[in-house]
């Protein structure tokens, strides 16, 4: 990589990380992309040349939120063997983030009653990354669990996190008081039906 294309790689890099601060203080409705130029001490040209458009820029940021959210998991999970623990980690810190960029997506979430599976959808490559994580936990917990059941499960386990996070969405509170909950009933659940 020449010197040219390290400062383009930089220059992204800084605006993303402003945009960011936006985004997760005042939430993407709020934020303008002019107001993002003057922090940044840019030109909406260079914004749009790096992003083409808010909603790229907004892409780009869930993207990265991914790619963070999966080297933590995985770096936090390195620790244990234990399937158990792993989904109790993936959970917790599933739902800090969901606190923490709370303002960046809780407009989204609101106004589109598929944001999540449109997530999920737009995103899929960092999406696959923790699905195939929480299959490996299924079928160490259950090992008559094939891979495909696994799989179905992985899906079944996030979606059902998001219903916990919509509904704290709505009501507000601390999202972490459901964590023990979310994972201990889809646990309890999956052993129901997985005998």
């Amino acid at each position: 990589m020449g010197i040219k294309e390290k400062v383009h790689a930089l220059k992204k890099e800084l605006l993303l990380q402003e945009a960011s601060r936006m985004f997760e203080e005042i939430g993407y409705e709020e934020m303008k992309l002019s107001d993002l130029a003057k922090k940044a001490g840019v030109s909406m040209g260079t914004i749009y040349s790096y992003f083409h458009s808010k909603e790229g820029l907004y892409l780009t940021y869930i993207e990265h939120q991914i790619d963070a959210f999966v080297a933590e998991l995985e770096a936090k999970t390195a620790h244990t063997d234990d399937a158990r623990e792993k989904i109790r980690i993936f959970t917790e810190l599933k739902f800090s983030y969901y606190m923490q960029k709370r303002k960046a997506v809780e407009k989204s979430a609101s106004n589109n009653p598929l944001f999540f599976n449109t997530l999920a959808h737009e995103h899929a490559k960092g999406f696959e990354k923790i699905y195939r994580f929480l299959q490996r936990c299924f079928m160490q917990l259950n090992a008559r669990i094939d891979r495909q059941k696994a799989q179905r499960l992985a899906y079944a386990f996030n979606g059902f996190g998001d219903g916990y996070i919509g509904l704290w969405l709505e009501e507000g509170g601390d999202l972490m008081r459901y964590s023990d909950e979310v994972c201990e009933l889809f646990i309890s659940m999956m052993k129901g039906c997985c005998r």
